[in-house]
């Protein structure tokens, strides 16, 4: 369904270098999030010394993956 590989989970160091291909083509992302949960992004990105950029496809890439398991377990188990 999508393109994205499940990243290995390593905590933050994962997040301070580029999770993509190089080779990939990119998309920009724009979207509207709560004024709340936008600062409270940027201040972990600022004390944690992560690219708002990589976090967010960490994430993203993190979630979608778990998504997929999920939808192998249902299909595994006949549902």
């Amino acid at each position: 369904m999508f393109d994205t590989q499940r990243p290995r989970r390593q905590g933050l160091e994962s997040m301070k270098t580029p999770s993509y291909d190089p080779d990939q083509e990119l998309v920009q992302l724009a979207t509207r999030i709560p004024r709340r949960v936008a600062r409270r992004l940027k201040e972990f990105c600022v004390r944690n010394d992560v690219r708002l950029q990589n976090f967010v496809r960490t994430a993203l890439a993190e979630k979608l993956g778990r998504e997929r398991g999920s939808v192998k377990q249902r299909r595994q188990a006949g549902g």
